[in-house]
């Protein structure tokens, strides 16, 4: 096995090497390029979906395939940093990137989020070609966080915690490289909201995937902030990125049983070519 299970960093004849012997699956990074506080990099959503895939990756037997860093991002608008892209260019990316590895013979596609709002795309793009693929290719989308344990995701990614450039995901770039983030510039930010009837959970995909600049709008205050980042340190990133590492790789084993029970019946309403 090459010494490098990321892509990038491979020769062409190691990952062929690897499929030859028998690999199968990839774990491919999806994220975003915007603001994420004074403090932090735009390639937050980028650098910790890629960490906890290089960390899982072994513990899967998978390779770790080059980060699509472009999302839907448009209620970042109003950002100076942000890079978005539309609809209809993220899909066909998903889908131009899933088609080209599962033609050199990848059969599992691990899509993993890093950025909220990719997700249901993401979800969407994933069932929309999968009439494309091999038999017996299978997608796998889905955020690094989807299998954190209820009191894991408290304190990472929350309403308590904040959700976006929070603690959790400061302290996890802080553990990646300390020199990613501007710990000089911190400084805290909950956006006032007005009294809600409901939750504000709910509100946050009718809300912000579907209005332009209206996270921004409300973060701007604080330069992109909904959290304590100034609570943060190495060491929680370092506990952090090994509570995602294990939730990844459990959730990766359960799809994996959950597509073998599922297949066959899937299977017979597939489309004959």
């Amino acid at each position: 096995m090459a010494r490098s299970r990321f892509m990038p960093e491979m020769t062409n004849l190691q990952v062929r090497e690897y499929l030859e012997h028998g690999g199968r699956m990839v774990i491919v990074p999806v994220g975003s390029t915007e603001d994420h506080g004074d403090h932090g990099p735009l390639w937050t959503d980028v650098y910790i979906p890629l960490e906890v895939a290089k960390r899982a990756a072994a513990q899967l037997e998978a390779l770790v395939g080059p980060p699509i860093p472009f999302g839907l991002a448009a209620d970042h608008r109003g950002a100076h940093g942000l890079v978005q892209v539309r609809m209809d260019t993220f899909l066909e990316l998903v889908r131009d990137v899933c088609v080209s590895l599962a033609d050199v013979g990848f059969r599992r596609i691990v899509l993993l989020n890093g950025h909220y709002c990719n997700s249901h795309a993401l979800e969407f793009a994933s069932s929309r070609i999968h009439d494309e693929l091999p038999e017996g290719t299978r997608i796998y989308p889905f955020p690094y966080w989807a299998g954190l344990k209820p009191e894991e995701a408290e304190q990472y990614l929350s309403g308590s915690a904040g959700i976006h450039a929070n603690v959790g995901e400061t302290s996890i770039v802080l553990a990646i490289d300390e020199r990613l983030c501007d710990m000089e510039r911190v400084r805290d930010f909950v956006p006032e909201l007005p009294e809600l009837r409901t939750n504000v959970a709910a509100l946050i995909d009718p809300v912000f995937l579907a209005t332009p600049g209206s996270f921004w709008s409300i973060l701007e205050e604080g330069g992109g902030v909904w959290g304590k980042p100034s609570e943060s340190t190495a060491e929680k990133g370092e506990e952090f990125l090994g509570w995602c590492t294990r939730a990844v790789v459990d959730f990766v084993h359960d799809l994996d049983d959950m597509h073998d029970r599922i297949e066959p019946g899937y299977l017979k309403t597939r489309p004959r070519r």
